[in-house]
């Protein structure tokens, strides 16, 4: 897979590994996300053993983890693939020998994989640590088991207060997935983005060379194609609370898949009160709560989406013609879900321009300081008052941009602009003192019509391009 980006990840390791005696990290996020390739990386160039852990006996694992460090610590008195090491002390006080006269990094990746198979390897590890001296051994945990990860940094785990790096590696942001698109138009771009989210590894699979359309069957409707079993993977393997035995997990994420958003709609199609399988899900960016920006929100009106681009498309349009599909139907299904893509792809060109405007406005002085951005909504009366982009800012909370966001290809921005403002006005988010706020219209690929010079355009462009 191709390594672009994470510049801001790739900064941090690199201040963390420039300290002074020993130190730990840990890193996780979920499956797919390219944790494995960033420390793999980073690592290049530097005196470092990388390990994959599995759930296998000790001694098999030591001595896995010998081969790995033979090569780099090439010790002329020990052939460790003969003589692997013996226990976790001894491996750790070669470390540290090691490490005397320059840093050495130790990657334990799929580090839960150790912990199930050996459940006192954190408090050996915190004892090993405790002796480190100011040796400059850098240890990194890594997995993808992210409530196993997470458990790793609670107070009343062994490891507590030792790490001084935790980095959780997130899916790339919109602009950031496009650096893996460069051979496609923006537009393209986004379209690619709508269905594999910033997910690097899905990304690498796109193929530039060929349409939506050819990229859909080969990967989608096809009974081989690499996605179209991958959401069932999600959902069987993920590291949910309860996913593995109650499977609420994924009786929530199909819920909302199918349209029960609200929590009582979830709980009422679940039977039973999903609060605990929802958190797990926000935890892991699946999924998302959504409240109108402002301070007085209702609670009440709250609703959940599948926040994650690839699953939403996955329960939405490909597990519906799965069946289709694997009775040789692709051929024809394909059509289908390429019809359908367009209004799937509404929310989420909103997410991906909002992403956008955060990076690329929130600054400006016109909206600064802003200590809100997400999706307004209310109705009073007959006269709803929707807007896409909502930033607010300081002092009072005030509507500082407002933004429609449309994924039609051509939009005519003076007649979008004259709602906007109307709408921007019904919100009771603006004063009798406050200035107007900086108006934005989105469109895919181009808004059309005379616009005064302080309102944005945005289009695949400028979020893509």
């Amino acid at each position: 897979m191709r390594f672009v980006n994470r510049v801001k990840e790739l900064s941090l390791l690199d201040e963390w590994f420039g300290r002074p005696g020993p130190q730990l990290g840990v890193v996780w996020g979920r499956r797919r996300v390219g944790k494995s390739h960033l420390l793999t990386h980073w690592a290049t160039g530097r005196r470092a053993i990388y390990h994959v852990s599995r759930n296998r006996a000790l001694d098999q694992e030591l001595a896995a983890l010998s081969a790995a460090a033979a090569p780099v610590l090439e010790l002329a008195d020990r052939d460790l693939v003969n003589r692997p090491f013996r226990d976790w002390d001894e491996a750790f006080e070669i470390f540290r020998q090691a490490a005397s006269t320059a840093p050495l990094v130790l990657i334990l990746d799929e580090f839960p994989e150790l912990v199930q198979s050996d459940p006192k390897i954190e408090s050996a590890l915190r004892a090993i640590w405790e002796g480190m001296g100011d040796h400059p051994v850098r240890l990194v945990l890594c997995g993808s088991a992210v409530r196993t990860m997470e458990a790793l940094q609670e107070e009343r785990a062994p490891l507590y207060g030792r790490a001084t790096l935790r980095l959780q590696v997130r899916p790339f942001l919109p602009g950031e997935a496009a650096l893996m698109l460069s051979g496609l138009p923006p537009a393209e771009r986004a379209k690619a983005w709508g269905v594999c989210g910033g997910i690097p590894f899905y990304l690498d699979l796109w193929d530039q060379s060929a349409s939506f359309r050819d990229n859909l069957a080969r990967l989608v409707a096809n009974e081989h194609g690499l996605l179209l079993n991958e959401g069932q993977l999600i959902l069987a393997t993920e590291d949910f609370a309860g996913g593995r035995r109650e499977r609420i997990p994924e009786q929530v994420l199909r819920a909302i898949a199918a349209g029960r958003t609200r929590f009582g709609e979830i709980k009422d199609a679940l039977g039973v009160d999903p609060t605990r399988a929802l958190a797990a899900l926000a935890d892991l960016g699946l999924v998302q709560r959504v409240l109108p920006v402002g301070r007085n929100a209702d609670a009440r009106r709250a609703y959940y989406r599948v926040a994650d681009n690839f699953l939403a498309f996955w329960l939405a349009v490909a597990e519906p013609r799965r069946a289709g599909i694997i009775q040789g139907l692709g051929t024809s299904v394909v059509g289908v879900m390429e019809g359908q893509f367009d209004n799937f792809m509404g929310d989420r060109w909103e997410d991906a321009v909002r992403a956008h405007l955060v990076q690329t406005v929130a600054a400006d002085p016109r909206v600064a300081p802003v200590v809100e951005v997400g999706r307004f909504w209310h109705q009073y009366g007959t006269d709803p008052a929707e807007i896409d982009v909502a930033m607010l800012s300081e002092p009072g909370g005030r509507l500082s941009l407002a933004a429609e966001v449309k994924w039609a290809r051509q939009e005519d921005g003076a007649r979008i602009l004259r709602t906007l403002m109307r709408k921007a006005h019904a919100s009771n988010l603006i004063g009798p003192q406050d200035p107007e706020p900086l108006y934005v219209i989105a469109a895919r690929e181009e808004v059309t019509g005379d616009l005064p010079d302080e309102v944005l355009r945005v289009t695949a462009t400028d979020v893509f391009g």
